[in-house]
């Protein structure tokens, strides 16, 4: 399991810088990071019933994943500035469809499952034949059921927080940014030695006022 989860996640890192850099020619160390959170969102569901080999495959397609899917939110202008949906969404759902796809049995007629080293046995004992399909079946089902159950659950709270009034900040504060406007000290905007910390701007503006300068 531990090994597994380290292939994934350095491939996925890996995969990620590279494709990022290959994308904007720059090295993009926030896509490095997130490249290791998609290899580990991807094998977390079968870091335990998968070879080592399978392992760095399910990292290495994780890192597509997760580039496409940060592509396309930005396609479709859905705001996600820290990539929460590729990471753990899209490649969540991989995960599992990699699950049913590399488990270490012999081919689709000798399937582990959560049986560990051993097949999924008949009442007979003998091992169950033919249920590949079954069992990658299983895991499109899985990814409905929890896009049901997170959609629901989100869809309530965020219509609670809509009528309420707190779902979003105002118009002003969306376009100076969150960081400056609320964080103290904001250092990595504190680029020289003149620089006027954001705090003392915003410390009397409320979300919708302009900031007063002296």
């Amino acid at each position: 399991v531990a090994m597994n989860t380290t292939l994934a996640a350095a491939t996925g890192g890996i995969t990620v810088f590279l494709l990022r850099y290959v994308i904007t020619h720059k090295y993009d160390v926030g896509a490095l990071c997130n490249g290791i959170l998609a290899g580990l969102v991807s094998i977390t569901a079968g870091c335990g019933n998968m070879e080592s080999g399978s392992a760095v495959a399910t990292g290495l397609i994780g890192g597509f994943v997760y580039q496409a899917a940060s592509m396309l939110l930005q396609k479709l202008r859905i705001d996600d500035p820290v990539d929460a949906s590729p990471v753990h969404g899209f490649c969540g759902a991989w995960g599992l469809i990699a699950t049913g796809l590399f488990d270490w049995g012999r081919g689709v007629d000798h399937y582990h499952g959560w049986s560990g080293f051993g097949c999924m046995e008949k009442d007979d004992g003998g091992c169950q034949t033919g249920i590949g399909g079954t069992a990658i079946g299983v895991q499109f089902i899985m990814i409905l059921a929890i896009v049901a159950w997170a959609g629901t659950l989100s869809g309530i709270g965020f219509f609670l927080l809509k009528i309420t009034g707190a779902l979003r900040y105002g118009t002003h504060v969306e376009e100076v940014g969150i960081d400056s406007h609320h964080h103290s000290p904001p250092k990595a905007y504190a680029l020289g030695p003149n620089s006027l910390s954001p705090s003392k701007i915003y410390s009397t503006m409320t979300s919708e006022s302009e900031p007063s300068r002296a």
